[in-house]
């Protein structure tokens, strides 16, 4: 993706006079790490760092969150699937879906850290391909 600053002062140009017509359309984000005001077609666009700081720390903070979730229910159920441990959260009001990328990166963050491991593979029945089995790691 092209950032603002990579932009020559006519690329600039050429993209603040072929933007006007799609601000009336469809709003577009300009990301702009000097957080400047930027004027496109009589629009300004505003970008504040600080509500991209909040929106960070609250996503860090759902995250660590739902790793300890997970954590949990490994250790209750045993192995899961990510799909499996999807429809967990869901079940226990944490995600608004049972969808499985609400579990997924999860998984992946606590396999890295040495928490959880592999211990097979499973057929899925709404993919109905293998997919991993993942289970707390016993201390050694």
């Amino acid at each position: 993706m092209a950032r603002i600053e990579d932009l020559s002062p006519e690329q600039r140009e050429a993209m603040r006079f072929f933007a006007k017509d799609l601000l009336i359309k469809e709003p577009i984000t300009i990301v702009d790490p000097e957080n400047t005001h930027l004027t496109i077609g009589g629009m300004m666009l505003d970008i504040l760092q600080g509500t991209r700081r909040e929106s960070h720390k609250a996503a860090k903070q759902d995250a660590a969150a739902r790793r300890r979730v997970i954590l949990e229910i490994l250790t209750e159920r045993g192995g899961m699937t990510a799909r499996e441990v999807a429809g967990e959260l869901h079940r226990r009001g944490i995600t608004p879906t049972d969808e499985r990328n609400f579990s997924a990166p999860r998984l992946t963050e606590l396999y890295k850290d040495g928490k959880i491991t592999v211990t097979g593979k499973r057929i899925c029945p709404q993919t109905g391909r293998n997919v991993a089995v993942w289970a707390v790691r016993r201390a050694e």
